[in-house]
């Protein structure tokens, strides 16, 4: 990788982790260029959109991210969708512990936003969204599920897994993601 894709991607990895942290109205430019030790127009050269150029971007890597280490740590250990499921609720309740930065939340959080930043932030929002929830359903039928029941399974999985992952946020602690994952058997047949 060249030095301009490394300082692009220092700079992708640094406004994640603060987005994650304030959302995008509570983080400013001067903050990720503090953060990234870099100029201004450095900043400007590789975003020339600005900030919701940035945040647009932000969002499809913390979801290539996400989805790399999803496939990699997660999908690969099994083709039975409770025990895939139960690492991943486990791997997200040991990441939670260690405090690391969540992909999965900074999606939530320029999702949520979104809707009041741009049309096109939401449309990539909507795109992540969807392309999230198709790679549950993509698993579940590598692990035997028909087309409908894994289009199905798969809206209730992300629903509950993104449910619990923002619950344990706010909460601070990890309990909603253990309990569903006492739930799994009952939620896949």
């Amino acid at each position: 990788m060249g030095k301009s894709n490394d300082k692009r991607e220092l700079i992708l990895k640094n406004s994640a982790r603060i987005f994650s942290h304030k959302g995008y109205f509570g983080t400013g430019v001067n903050e990720i260029l503090t953060a990234c030790n870099i100029p201004k127009g450095s900043f400007y050269h590789y975003f020339p959109g600005g900030k919701e150029q940035l945040a647009v971007e932000v969002l499809r890597f913390a979801y290539e991210e996400m989805v790399e280490g999803i496939k990699t740590n997660i999908f690969s250990v099994s083709d039975n969708a409770v025990d895939v499921f139960s690492y991943m609720l486990d791997h997200l309740s040991m990441i939670f512990s260690k405090r690391h930065i969540f992909e999965s939340l900074v999606i939530t959080f320029m999702g949520l936003e979104s809707v009041y930043i741009s049309e096109e932030l939401s449309r990539e929002s909507t795109r992540v969204y969807e392309e999230w929830q198709e790679l549950y359903r993509l698993k579940l039928i590598d692990c035997g599920y028909s087309e409908e029941d894994a289009a199905g399974y798969s809206l209730t999985l992300f629903t509950l897994v993104h449910g619990s992952l923002i619950s344990c946020w706010i909460k601070q602690n990890t309990e909603d993601l253990q309990r569903m994952k006492q739930q799994l058997p009952f939620l896949l047949p």
